[in-house]
Protein backbone atom coordinates (compact mmCIF):
# COMPACT_ATOMS: atom_id res chain seq x y z
CA UNK A 1 0.00 0.00 0.00
CA UNK A 2 2.79 2.42 0.83
CA UNK A 3 4.38 1.80 -2.56
CA UNK A 4 1.17 2.69 -4.40
CA UNK A 5 0.81 5.91 -2.43
CA UNK A 6 4.40 6.79 -3.34
CA UNK A 7 3.60 6.07 -7.00
CA UNK A 8 0.60 8.39 -6.80
CA UNK A 9 2.75 11.10 -5.18
CA UNK A 10 5.23 10.82 -8.07
CA UNK A 11 2.60 11.44 -10.76
CA UNK A 12 2.82 14.77 -12.59
CA UNK A 13 0.94 17.39 -10.57
CA UNK A 14 -2.05 17.69 -12.94
CA UNK A 15 -2.53 13.94 -13.15
CA UNK A 16 -2.12 13.54 -9.40
CA UNK A 17 -4.56 16.32 -8.60
CA UNK A 18 -7.30 14.93 -10.85
CA UNK A 19 -6.63 11.36 -9.71
CA UNK A 20 -6.90 12.31 -6.04
CA UNK A 21 -10.05 14.38 -6.52
CA UNK A 22 -11.74 11.65 -8.58
CA UNK A 23 -10.52 8.37 -7.08
CA UNK A 24 -9.98 9.38 -3.47
CA UNK A 25 -12.38 12.26 -2.84
CA UNK A 26 -15.10 10.92 -5.15
CA UNK A 27 -15.58 14.12 -7.14
CA UNK A 28 -17.16 14.04 -10.61
CA UNK A 29 -15.37 15.36 -13.68
CA UNK A 30 -17.83 18.25 -13.66
CA UNK A 31 -16.88 19.13 -10.06
CA UNK A 32 -13.16 18.74 -10.80
CA UNK A 33 -13.43 20.95 -13.88
CA UNK A 34 -15.16 23.63 -11.83
CA UNK A 35 -12.63 23.41 -8.98
CA UNK A 36 -9.58 23.53 -11.23
CA UNK A 37 -10.88 25.84 -13.96
CA UNK A 38 -10.46 23.20 -16.67
CA UNK A 39 -12.85 21.44 -19.06
CA UNK A 40 -14.54 18.18 -18.10
CA UNK A 41 -12.80 16.48 -21.04
CA UNK A 42 -9.44 17.63 -19.70
CA UNK A 43 -10.26 16.14 -16.31
CA UNK A 44 -11.25 12.83 -17.90
CA UNK A 45 -8.13 12.83 -20.09
CA UNK A 46 -5.82 13.53 -17.15
CA UNK A 47 -7.48 10.77 -15.11
CA UNK A 48 -7.05 8.32 -17.99
CA UNK A 49 -3.36 9.25 -18.35
CA UNK A 50 -2.83 9.03 -14.58
CA UNK A 51 -4.32 5.53 -14.48
CA UNK A 52 -2.18 4.42 -17.42
CA UNK A 53 0.95 5.83 -15.79
CA UNK A 54 0.12 4.16 -12.47
CA UNK A 55 -0.51 0.84 -14.21
CA UNK A 56 2.91 1.11 -15.87
CA UNK A 57 4.59 1.97 -12.55
CA UNK A 58 2.87 -0.98 -10.83
CA UNK A 59 3.85 -3.34 -13.65
CA UNK A 60 7.47 -2.15 -13.42
CA UNK A 61 7.44 -2.53 -9.61
CA UNK A 62 6.09 -6.08 -9.90
CA UNK A 63 8.73 -6.96 -12.49
CA UNK A 64 11.68 -5.71 -10.45
CA UNK A 65 10.32 -7.23 -7.24
CA UNK A 66 9.22 -10.54 -8.82
CA UNK A 67 5.64 -10.23 -7.57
Amino acid sequence: EGEILDMIRRLPVGYRTVFNLYAIEGKSHKEIASLLGIKENTSASQLHKAKAMLAQKIKHYRTINSI
